[in-house]
């Protein structure tokens, strides 16, 4: 019985050992933007077309939206986007730390996003709650006009 439960946990041990970590790193390289009414300090859609002022990204919505991941740029220091409606355009720069991130031997490596900050904006307010990029926060700046 002994040399039966020995063989069954070296034989699961070396089966973990082969398994890579790929899926279970937590950081992300876009930033959650959500949007408030100023007044009511409310969720607001909105339906922006979005384009980045220093990097080719676009976004061209389908639907109004309360909230977007905006991708972060791993060639800089800082990203702005500008954000266009039929009736207003604001812009927004955000600055951060980037530091590289190897989770695993096996997975490509990854950039770790932190210290988000402001640049410029020139929405009516703007608030960062999470200054890091992950997976567990739902927002990282709050947007209020």
């Amino acid at each position: 019985m002994k040399k039966l439960l020995i063989i069954l946990l070296i034989g699961g041990m070396s089966a973990c050992s082969d398994i890579e970590n790929c899926d279970t790193n937590d950081e992300q390289d876009f930033m959650i933007l959500r949007f408030f009414d100023l007044e009511t300090q409310t969720t607001k859609e909105v339906g922006f077309t979005i384009t980045g002022s220093d990097t080719p990204f676009q976004f061209e919505p389908t639907t109004d939206f309360s909230a977007i991941g905006l991708p972060l740029n791993p060639s800089a220091s800082s990203t702005g986007f500008v954000f266009t409606s039929d009736t207003s355009n604001f812009e927004l720069v955000i600055s951060y730390d980037l530091e590289l991130s190897i989770f695993d031997d096996a997975c490509d490596p990854s950039f770790v996003f932190s210290n988000l900050d402001t640049v410029s904006y020139t929405f009516d307010s703007l608030s960062i709650p999470g200054t890091i990029t992950n997976r567990q926060l739902e927002t990282n700046v709050e947007v209020f006009f």
